[in-house]
């Protein structure tokens, strides 16, 4: 008989349905594979309905459409570690985030990597001398990244930005003041933002569909700032940081979406108060940064 099933792994917003074949030998049901004929599949498949029936019918209508989704939430787990506590009367337990609800739980994993992330922005800014548009700009835009990935985040981000850009140069002609200056460039971001979710959702790209969760209001002032720093000192300086807040935002990704790190801070939240301590310590530093050090290029090719 045919089995219809998903794979089960990391979370994912699109699974594919995967088919293997149930053979009854002797008094039980063995799986095979269909591409390679062996009595074997994956561990983590699951059944989900058996025969040649389509996983959505419809009646009076075509083109139907589906998407199956999952998330993996170790409920179980959390319910023993807290009887434990319970049992052991354990109050750093029971009075800890492991105790919230389990939607408020997956909230504060993402919560608790800002600060991660704005100790990286402290380290790239003020030690490697990365320059970047606004001060916690980067760290937004990393966390937008976490639902596009990073390669679409940052096509998407140039996408938004360049033709915020073009749309700011026209209302230069306007000569209008600050303030609906600004409310102008945000409606055409929402509309711009509008306009790619429903061209994506129409060609299938589902990580085109996640920027809704773009700042609007962030890009809107990064527009404004980049279109500010071009009129004032030039375009070679506003790409510059431009390209740095993009960098800046890449590398927060990367470590703010670690799991051991996620994991980490989750389950013991005072950790943060060991990086308001690193960052109380670099807050003093007056030195060189990095970049600055191409400086004496000179000097070292003297000596």
């Amino acid at each position: 008989r045919r089995v219809n099933g998903i794979h089960l792994g990391a979370a994912t917003k699109k699974a594919n349905i995967m088919r293997w074949l149930e053979v009854h030998i002797g008094d039980k049901w063995v799986d095979f594979s269909v591409q390679t004929g062996n009595p074997e599949i994956p561990d983590n498949a699951m059944p989900w309905w058996r025969g040649s029936e389509p996983l959505v019918e419809i009646s009076g209508g075509r083109n139907a459409q589906r998407l199956i989704s999952y998330v993996q939430l170790e409920e179980r787990v959390l319910d023993r570690v807290l009887v434990s506590g319970k049992n052991r009367q354990d109050e750093f337990v029971t009075f800890s985030l492991f105790g919230l609800p389990l939607a408020t739980q997956e909230v504060y994993r993402i919560i608790l990597m800002v600060p991660i992330g704005i100790f990286l922005l402290l380290i790239l800014r003020n030690v490697v001398g990365l320059r970047s548009l606004g001060t916690f700009m980067p760290v937004l835009i990393a966390l937008a990244f976490r639902e596009t990935n990073l390669a679409w985040g940052l096509i998407l981000f140039v996408g938004i930005v360049g033709s915020g850009l073009l749309f700011r140069l026209y209302l230069e002609y306007l000569k209008l003041l600050l303030v609906p200056r600004l409310a102008a460039v945000l409606i055409f971001v929402v509309l711009f933002m509008a306009l790619i979710s429903v061209v994506t959702a129409k060609l299938g790209f589902e990580r085109g569909i996640s920027i809704a969760l773009f700042p609007m209001v962030i890009m809107t002032m990064t527009i404004e700032r980049i279109s500010i720093l071009w009129d004032e000192r030039g375009p070679a300086d506003a790409i510059r940081q431009a390209v740095g807040s993009l960098a800046i935002a890449a590398v927060c990704y990367v470590i703010m979406t670690q799991d051991l790190l996620v994991h980490l801070f989750f389950t013991f939240p005072e950790l943060l108060l060991v990086l308001l301590a690193a960052t109380l310590v670099l807050g003093r530093y007056t030195g060189y940064r990095l970049l600055e050090l191409k400086r004496f290029r000179v000097l070292a090719g003297d000596g």
